[in-house]
């Protein structure tokens, strides 16, 4: 039986950024992969996304044809930058000595792995185990998954055929980024929401902006929202919302709950505790119940993103390399790929003033900037949060083309316990979007001068 410091299941991003930690740290690692090398959020997620977007937008291309989109081209096209990212991971894994088990993982005891590979069973030594095996999504008991008619947000990008018009079913960021990506492509979209705002929990400003974003798309939002019927109507699909609501559409996208990918991994056997969700539930280190395994990743159960998902995966490693770590969340970007982009960190004010600072905020807008002018484009605007006594940058929000870039900088100033007055007076190019950023933090600064006056 060959030994490993660290055997991971699973080579989704939280499982490959494990395994890059690990590796870059001395240990020997082998990852194990049942499907293939990037997991969902590789071929089903964020990076076809990412991949379709950056395809629209060239023009250039020979997507385009006559004022329509070649969907045979097009789904070509991302295909082959999903395979030239899966084949530049999996060759940093092999530069760095990783071994790459191609099979099923199941845990025989807190330190065995069995690997199922067509009918052959191995068996590998960890000193260490890590799960990261992900998640799937799930159907509504009244509205079951069904080929070409009714789709999870992970099979979205496994048809050739663009749909006339499509209804999604959940207003988080996936769901945005869904309804921005089928309009690209010409669908007419109703995109549905059970609360009585898009993205749940954010930045009021950042909402207004998505939503405003959206409209002038011609997505046609339907908050606060549940289903109360569908009915196939020769070849469309008649459907019926609380508050009367009809329309009719060709798919349905659901982009709602998920389950972890937990079972038939062997962990009842080891007493491994797992949710109602079949979610393998993990402390702030990352760690099961069973000592010596840890879980990343979306089989957690936690809200997370790509991002978050691979610092789980550095995190865990570290932890079974001996350390005493835990995911910071507030130093984790959280991306919205809407046009312009979104991207968040931190705490805005109310979040702030939840966890017990007292906020202070200031706004920038980028029709101000004058980056903005030199290029005639509009909209978009940088928030910064700071704390009133402390004056330590909290957190941002900026809404932009190029908001997934810029959000750097804001999080360098929190991880720096970077003063707002400090971010305020950095130089840069005052012709360059970054310049939006020092004015915000301008603004925020002013507001907590202007605070400690009244107090």
């Amino acid at each position: 039986m060959e030994a490993f410091d660290i055997v991971i299941i699973g080579a989704g991003p939280a499982g490959i950024s494990a395994a890059l930690r690990g590796a870059d740290q001395g240990a020997r690692v082998c990852l194990i992969e049942q499907d293939r090398i990037g997991g969902s959020s590789f071929y089903k997620g964020v990076y076809p996304y990412k991949a379709a977007i950056a395809a629209l937008n060239d023009r250039t291309s020979d997507i385009h044809a006559n004022g329509t989109i070649d969907i045979e081209k097009f789904s070509h096209r991302v295909n082959r930058a999903i395979e030239a990212v899966v084949s530049n991971r999996a060759s940093r894994l092999n530069e760095l000595g990783v071994e790459i088990r191609l099979g099923r993982g199941i845990l025989l005891s807190p330190s065995i792995v069995q690997v199922e590979t067509d009918g052959v069973s191995t068996e590998v030594l960890g000193g260490k185990i890590i799960i990261a095996t992900g998640s799937h999504p799930v159907a509504l008991p009244t509205l079951p998954f069904e080929k070409d008619v009714v789709l999870s947000a992970d099979n979205v990008f496994q048809s050739n055929k663009l749909p006339a018009s499509v209804f999604i079913m959940g207003g988080g960021a996936s769901g945005c980024e869904l309804a921005t990506l089928y309009r690209r492509l010409g669908s007419k979209v109703f995109l549905s929401h059970q609360e009585p705002r898009l993205l749940t929990g954010q930045d009021p400003d950042i909402i207004d902006a998505v939503e405003s974003s959206l409209k002038k798309l011609k997505v046609k939002i339907l908050p606060d929202k549940k289903l109360s019927s569908y009915f196939k109507n020769d070849g469309m699909l008649d459907m019926t919302l609380s508050g009367g609501v009809k329309f009719q559409v060709e798919k349905i996208v659901l982009n709602l709950d998920r389950e972890g990918n937990s079972l038939n991994l062997g962990c009842e056997d080891l007493g491994i505790r797992l949710g109602e969700h079949e979610e393998i539930l993990v402390n702030e280190v990352l760690e099961t119940s069973t000592a010596g395994i840890f879980a990343v990743g979306s089989v957690t159960g936690r809200k997370t993103t790509t991002g978050i998902s691979e610092e789980e995966g550095r995190v865990a490693a570290d932890n079974a390399m001996g350390k005493n770590k835990a995911v910071n969340s507030d130093w984790t970007p959280f991306l919205i790929g809407t046009e312009p982009e979104i991207a968040c960190v931190g705490c805005f004010a109310e979040e702030a003033h939840h966890k017990g600072f007292r906020a202070v905020e200031g706004k920038f807008l980028w029709e101000n900037l004058d980056y903005s002018l030199l290029r005639d484009e509009a909209g978009g605007f940088c928030k910064i949060t700071a704390d009133a006594r402390s004056g330590v940058v909290l957190g941002g929000q900026i809404y932009s083309n190029n908001a997934s870039q810029l959000i750097s900088l804001v999080l360098l100033a929190m991880k720096k316990g970077m003063k707002v007055g400090a971010l305020a007076s950095l130089a840069c190019d005052g012709a360059g979007e970054n310049h939006g950023i020092r004015e915000a933090a301008r603004s925020c600064s002013r507001a907590l001068k202007a605070q400690r006056n009244v107090l």
